[in-house]
């Protein structure tokens, strides 16, 4: 038993630490961080591609949180943001793309999706 405890003491030792980002921000005020912490939940982190800029701690991600609440305290809006950001780094960091041509076919797929199945649904019904 002492040698497990031993085994174990040195294994969580020997485990390699990685230090945390943590980020401080100083807002003018409740509601310019309430605006800029909701916009960048809407902004996916480049880096991750699962995470929003809240939730990484990529540095990719740190540095375009930052960027967005210089921009927030500046007095931008929403959508001045978020234009910025997808001309900066493209559609993907949007987790909703603006209905365009070139994101036609990923607003469109699963409305026509769901139309199909529940047409052959529908057919496989009367059938019966």
């Amino acid at each position: 038993m002492r040698r497990l405890a031993i085994l174990l003491l040195w294994c969580g030792l020997a485990w390699p630490l990685r230090a945390q980002v943590v980020d401080t921000w100083a807002f003018s005020s409740p509601m310019v961080q309430e605006q800029a912490l909701a916009v960048a939940a809407k902004i996916r982190c480049p880096q991750c591609q699962n995470q929003n800029l809240l939730e990484s701690n990529a540095p990719a991600a740190v540095a375009m949180r930052h960027e967005v609440f210089a921009m927030t305290e500046q007095g931008k809006t929403e959508s001045e943001i978020m234009s910025f950001m997808t001309a900066r780094y493209g559609n993907f960091v949007r987790y909703q793309p603006a209905l365009e041509a070139s994101t036609l076919v990923l607003w469109g797929l699963p409305p026509l999706l769901l139309a199909l199945i529940g047409i052959v649904l529908w057919r496989g019904r009367s059938k019966l």
